[in-house]
């Protein structure tokens, strides 16, 4: 089977998106499928496009042995008038890009944003291709949850968001879900029939993260490692209050690793706090992930106290489990519950930095437990996660 894979991003650009993405097409491509995928100038969390494909309206390259088509995209961010020019500058040119590629049976679209969705629609008709639509987020829902005042929140963009969003609901074949709790409201809030949903969600590569040795002697300081995109939806503050209740305890650090919209926020007010046990540093490439939790006691996976954010399962938890690392959640919803069930973790209320503290306290006095969570949290990871298997199980849902 010949599937389109259509997203404006992709690697080589650091994201969970891209990271889930990526791995998606190897496992597909290991499965025996013939893969193409469709997606922009990598430009994600910069203002411009990245060297080596600056000034370029079309490149074909070749990355994991699947072949990847790239057009031009206006580079932008923010919310206002030229994030939607960034939209739609890849609507139009991906809509051209496609011309040249032979039949397709399957097309498989990210769907942030939403407004890709139309030309993927339009390339599953050309081809007389089967469509799929995978959701990562709900948006526009959650445009109006995280920035109200955006001009995406307000009429006439919400309301037409919200018409493409059903519209395409309409056309997609199969809608596949990140997390169970966007399936859940996909079936109840959206109305979609059980019958036309499936669930696809983060994963991991076992051999890149791998069980990884835990520091059981004495290690100061003890780190706390938060690593990942830096954004409003993630409420880092709350680790930063955190760092404040546990100041005077040098034994303890909290190492930022990512990018983000947030970024400097934080870093200004770490710096207001005077909190010198909190250190930030660059993103790191996939394959330097490992080597960052393997000198961590726990990861801090952390969600803004609002209960739109219920339904999400972070991404960077899944490296964190697989390589042994116990997880300290600061959120709700069926992931708490998860890492409840599995005892790989200690969950503690969103936003709350003194349970925070509490927590990373009981791990920093007590590496022993840490150490058993991770392994419960590695087992589990192991056996349920991979991307072959999440894929295989996806596959099989297949209209």
């Amino acid at each position: 089977m010949h599937i389109l894979v259509l997203s404006q991003y992709y690697a080589p650009e650091i994201g969970a998106t891209q990271t889930r993405l990526r791995a998606t097409v190897r496992s597909l491509h290991r499965a025996g499928h013939e893969i193409t995928v469709l997606t922009s100038m990598p430009n994600h969390l910069h203002e411009k496009v990245f060297e080596g494909y600056r000034g370029k309206h079309f490149v074909e390259e070749e990355i994991d042995g699947v072949r990847v088509l790239r057009t031009w995209i206006y580079a932008a961010r923010g919310r206002g008038m030229k994030r939607l020019a960034n939209y739609f500058s890849f609507v139009a040119s991906a809509a051209l890009g496609c011309a040249g590629i032979r039949k397709i049976d399957l097309v498989f679209y990210e769907s942030l944003p939403l407004f890709i969705g139309l030309t993927a629609t339009m390339i599953a008709r050309r081809h007389n291709a089967k469509l799929v639509m995978n959701v990562p987020d709900l948006w526009p829902d959650s445009v109006r949850a995280i920035a109200p005042d955006s001009l995406f929140a307000k009429a006439p963009f919400f309301p037409a968001a919200q018409r493409l969003e059903r519209w395409l609901y309409r056309r997609a074949d199969l809608i596949t879900a990140v997390t169970p709790g966007i399936l859940e409201a996909l079936r109840t809030t959206k109305g979609i029939n059980e019958n036309k949903l499936a669930y696809l969600p983060n994963g991991i590569d076992p051999e890149l993260f791998a069980i990884r040795p835990f520091a059981k002697a004495a290690t100061t300081p003890r780190v706390f490692l938060s690593i990942g995109s830096h954004g409003y939806a993630h409420g880092l503050e709350v680790i930063l209050d955190a760092a404040h209740q546990l100041r005077a305890q040098a034994s303890i650090l909290f190492r930022f690793v990512g990018d983000g919209s947030t970024k400097a926020k934080l870093i200004a007010e770490a710096t207001r706090r005077n909190l010198s046990n909190v250190s930030f540093h660059g993103p790191v490439p996939l394959t330097g992930v490992a080597d960052e939790l393997t000198a961590c006691t726990a990861s801090l996976v952390t969600l803004r106290d609002d209960p739109f954010y219920d339904r999400t399962r972070p991404a960077r938890t899944f490296p964190s489990l697989a390589c042994g690392r116990p997880v300290i959640f600061s959120g709700r919803g069926d992931f708490a519950q998860m890492i409840t069930d599995q005892a790989c973790g200690k969950v503690v209320a969103p936003g709350d930095g003194a349970a925070l503290a509490a927590a990373v306290t009981a791990y920093a006095n007590s590496p022993e437990e840490a150490e058993a969570d991770g392994q419960r949290g590695a087992a589990f990871t192991h056996a349920e996660h991979t991307w072959d298997r999440i894929v295989e199980r996806w596959l099989e849902r297949l209209p």
